[in-house]
């Protein structure tokens, strides 16, 4: 089989899947990867496909823009921020199950995941969802609840259902304050039903708290410091602080 009727067959089969793997191509038709790849460059080429991931998907002249995610505007984030969800992101490897808490730090965390696949992603953040659910071989779920403009996210007793029988590896959980006297807190009593039912879910939980958060208290106090595997904050960390969270069996994963 020369190039051309190749090409054209390849095309006849995303035309009809919309998303094919190149592995799948490089199987079905007998070719080696980089012939396959010279064969999506061709169809690239003529506006046919695009290639994304190790995936060849259609490509139509009606494609709209891909939405425009309202965090980066509206979330306050910092170099911090930043640099803690980018090491959090180090933690997450293709085909995890993961639970992604609300906030801009989750959200930092989430810009780095870009590149991931076979991802499933739990979250109450509709702007995590946006962001990791452009990939298509990611299974976002999104719960329900009520909306809170200021987080981007859904919260309360409905969102806190969506997470029964559950069982995630890995949680990263977002604060509003932590306080010695006080452990973790946040700025609403109908955040907590959300954020117990997520470590209830989950085997594995990191809390994600920049140094600022620390000696703060938000007005509903959720506590759960007992529950809290990993923190992952910024070098900016007191020591007083560091030695609390290390003396309570924390381990502490700086950015």
């Amino acid at each position: 089989m020369d190039q051309r009727t190749r090409t054209e067959k390849i095309f006849e089969k995303v035309q009809a899947a919309k998303l094919v793997k190149l592995s799948e191509l490089s199987s079905e038709f007998g070719v080696s990867m980089p012939t396959i790849r010279k064969d999506i460059d061709e169809l690239q080429r003529l506006g046919h496909v695009e290639r994304v991931h190790g995936n060849v998907r259609l490509k139509t002249a009606q494609a709209e823009p891909a939405p425009k995610v309202p965090s980066a505007s509206i979330l306050p984030t910092s170099e911090e921020k930043a640099q803690i969800g980018r090491k959090a992101a180090t933690l997450i490897a293709n085909g995890d199950a993961v639970i992604l808490d609300c906030g801009a730090t989750t959200t930092e965390l989430a810009k780095n995941l870009l590149d991931r696949q076979n991802l499933r992603i739990v979250t109450n953040a509709l702007n995590i969802a946006i962001l990791l659910g452009a990939e298509p071989t990611n299974r976002v779920m999104l719960t329900g609840g009520i909306f809170k403009a200021e987080t981007i996210a859904v919260s309360g007793e409905k969102a806190s259902t969506f997470f029964e029988g559950m069982f995630v590896d890995k949680l990263f959980l977002a604060a509003g304050g932590v306080a010695m006297e006080s452990g973790i807190s946040y700025p609403d009593f109908i955040d907590l039903h959300v954020k117990r039912a997520m470590i209830d879910a989950a085997k594995t939980v990191y809390l994600l708290a920049d140094s600022k958060k620390f000696g703060k208290r938000e007005f509903a106090t959720f506590g759960a410091m007992d529950q809290i595997d990993y923190l992952i904050t910024d070098e900016g960390l007191d020591a007083e602080f560091a030695d609390w969270i290390t003396g309570l069996g924390i381990k502490i994963l700086y950015a």
